[in-house]
């Protein structure tokens, strides 16, 4: 992934015919079936092409729209996510997403810049592309940015404290970005398009975002049912930049990787049973047993003691003593990321060193993990980059999974807990000074 990286680290150059320079500007709203057919105005910061483009235009508008020529030749093909489907028609890219197990259908049309809007239906969002200004409410596409060549165009950024990629730090120490985050705020800084956590009942900032012209995209990767499916979507936040080239060659890195992977354990004798999540106020939150969270415990040569759990849910709720009872088989207890909230910096003192727990195998053997490499202070790599490098997240999995066979490999995501008495120990050693 590191050669890939440094392939498409920067912007790619493209390729077209030669061209003018002209201006441009954003026209991202709402178009109803009827509506008058437009041709955004030109903008400053993008040169224009004109002629038959070799590869899309990730920097440029065009300025002699042909609708005889095809402005994508360059183009994704969805072959895991069930949730995205994607149309070129030209000039413009078609772009639905129906959520798994929610039903709620999201429309986007995507169109070239310098060339007509389409008519569309009523709910359908129009963006201008290439996007050149863009914000994130999910801090998941941090990684992706980067690799496809466009941090440089991030104007908002979610919660601050989670960023762990060095270019948008860069940003944050330089003052480019602010460690402030509202919707207000993004506004006035002309985001063209805000990616945010997708969430059920029809997004309800929706409206707000419209009422102050913040093109929305909903962001549902989290309900994916594999980890493939999941940075699939990379190619879907890719289209919003043209950057399709980039994202079919990363994501081939990333199937590739991920399957290498997960061959390492193919054939595995011995699958330990796990525990995932931990207690809630109504009862034990963890996957559901069609979640990608299962899906990775079995290709890390794990047996999920929740697979039957029909839901594909990253969290669902089962009664304490249910929880409990299964527990009872647990070899290994995982805290992912996604429920670490939570517990806060109390975690040692809610699991491991917590006598209620002291049944489970995975407890009294010491083999409880916690998904956040910075815990309890420090940044948490995994939202960034889990998304796009879910190998790293399968690798860590084997390690804790088959510590006989994948052992030496140091953790990326994940890190062990240490009971009290433990650390007690091992610092006590540590202090003891050998006499001369």
């Amino acid at each position: 992934m590191n050669e890939l990286a440094s392939l498409i680290g920067g912007r790619a150059s493209v390729q077209w015919r030669p061209g003018i320079v002209s201006l441009l500007v954003l026209v991202a709203g709402f178009c109803a079936l009827g509506c008058e057919r437009q041709v955004a105005e030109p903008a400053d910061q993008l040169p224009t092409a004109i002629g038959v483009p070799t590869s899309n235009l990730e920097d440029a508008a065009v300025a002699d729209y042909d609708p005889d020529v095809d402005y994508f030749p360059d183009k994704v093909t969805i072959r895991h996510s069930s949730q995205i489907e994607i149309e070129y028609h030209g000039h413009y890219k078609l772009a639905r997403v129906e959520t798994e197990g929610m039903g709620e259908e999201f429309e986007f049309v995507l169109v070239q810049r310098g060339t007509p809007v389409p008519e569309v239906r009523r709910d359908a969002l129009v963006v201008q592309v290439p996007v050149t200004r863009f914000s994130l409410g999910t801090f998941r596409y941090g990684r992706a940015a980067e690799m496809l060549g466009v941090v440089d165009r991030l104007v908002g950024f979610g919660n601050h404290t989670h960023a762990s990629v060095p270019a948008i730090l860069e940003l944050f120490e330089t003052g480019k970005l602010k460690r402030n985050f509202n919707l207000e705020a993004i506004a006035e800084r002309g985001t063209e398009a805000h990616f945010g956590w997708y969430f059920p009942a029809g997004l309800s900032r929706s409206s707000t975002d419209r009422r102050l012209g913040i093109p929305g995209i909903p962001m549902a990767e989290h309900l994916e049912p594999t980890a493939l499916a999941r940075a699939e979507w990379l190619k879907l936040f890719a289209l919003f930049f043209n950057k399709e080239r980039a994202a079919e060659q990363v994501f081939e890195e990333i199937e590739q990787a991920y399957e290498e992977a997960r061959a390492l354990i193919a054939d595995v004798e011995t699958r330990p049973k796990v525990l995932v999540g931990g207690p809630e106020k109504d009862g034990w939150s963890l996957h559901g047993g069609r979640n990608l969270g299962a899906q990775m415990i079995a290709d890390a040569g794990g047996e999920y003691l929740w697979s039957d759990n029909p839901s594909g849910e990253g969290s669902v709720t089962v009664p304490f003593e249910a929880a409990l009872e299964g527990a009872r088989k647990a070899d290994v207890w995982l805290i992912g990321p996604d429920f670490t909230f939570s517990f806060g910096t109390r975690l040692e003192e809610q699991t491991i060193d917590n006598p209620r727990y002291g049944f489970i195998p995975a407890v009294s053997s010491q083999r409880v993990f916690v998904g956040n490499a910075g815990y309890p202070d420090g940044v948490n790599p995994w939202w960034d980059y889990a998304l796009v490098e879910p190998h790293l997240e399968l690798l860590d999995l084997m390690a804790i999974l088959h510590p006989e066979s994948h052992g030496d490999r140091e953790l990326r995501f994940y890190h062990q807990l240490e009971s009290l008495a433990k650390r007690e120990s091992r610092e006590g050693a540590d202090s003891r000074v050998p006499d001369p």
